[in-house]
């Protein structure tokens, strides 16, 4: 498993077929924001490039959206319903694709278009050592078979605040030890050793800083249930810089 430098993004070997995994795209968030006030032409062919790049660079042969693939809900917007196929579309002539549902995904399925896309339900899915999941709803038992959940949904970031005040924020990756007594309780005895959650593609989203709320951060059951030791956590900006465990920050 390899993180991609600069890029919020992974890439994994050790599967039937490479993959590369990104999470959190949230396709037709300009639509929000365009209610809001301001006007920012569709970014899906940006978004669209980038992962192409990626695919080239990287030379996979299968992509993984770990959910959030869309933005809207419970509505679909006209940019989603009209740039999403063409998106998914040009993507699959590139790369098997495979969609962990997020909570912004309901009816994901409608705007694949004609690209052989494969779907997964909100559960997600094991494959080797490694669960695939957006992070909103509870794995299946298939987990306690798997070393390592790969998730999304909850947007990592770090803030870093100065002397006069002034702050800003960095997407992160956040990798740390299960707890194994939680886990246990849930799934039985199983393999499940750590947790990876992943910043979001969308580079429109700031994140949720990890620093800053403790409580806000968890997101999703397996954060909520204390399924993993979210402080002993390692915290890692996307240039590899390793900050040190959250409890630290």
């Amino acid at each position: 498993m390899k993180f991609l430098k600069e890029k919020p993004a992974l890439v994994i070997d050790e599967l039937t077929k490479k993959t590369l995994v990104i999470a959190d795209l949230h396709l037709g968030l300009e639509y929000e924001i365009y209610k809001k006030g301001i006007s920012i032409p569709p970014r899906a062919g940006r978004q669209k490039k980038r992962i192409l790049k990626l695919i080239e660079d990287t030379e996979v042969d299968r992509l993984v959206l770990l959910g959030d693939v869309k933005h809207n809900v419970p509505r679909t917007s006209v940019s989603e319903k009209e740039n999403l196929p063409g998106f998914f579309e040009e993507l699959s002539r590139h790369v098997d694709i495979k969609i962990s549902k997020g909570n912004h995904d309901g009816n994901i399925e409608d705007l694949v278009g004609n690209a052989d896309v494969e779907i997964s339900p909100t559960s997600g899915f094991r494959e080797g050592k490694f669960y695939f999941n957006h992070g909103q709803s509870w794995p299946d038992e298939d987990i306690k078979n798997s070393e390592t959940l790969i998730r999304g949904h909850s947007h990592p970031s770090i803030q870093f605040k100065d002397s006069l005040g002034f702050s800003s924020t960095v997407p992160c990756w956040v990798k740390g030890p299960v707890n194994r007594d939680a886990v246990k309780k849930k799934f039985g005895k199983g393999k499940l050793e750590n947790i990876i959650i992943t910043p979001t593609f969308n580079e429109l989203i700031t994140g949720m800083p990890m620093n800053k709320d403790r409580e806000k951060r968890l997101l999703g059951p397996m954060l909520k249930n204390g399924m993993m030791e979210i402080e002993d956590s390692g915290i890692y900006l996307l240039d590899g810089t390793f900050l040190g465990k959250l409890e630290d920050l």
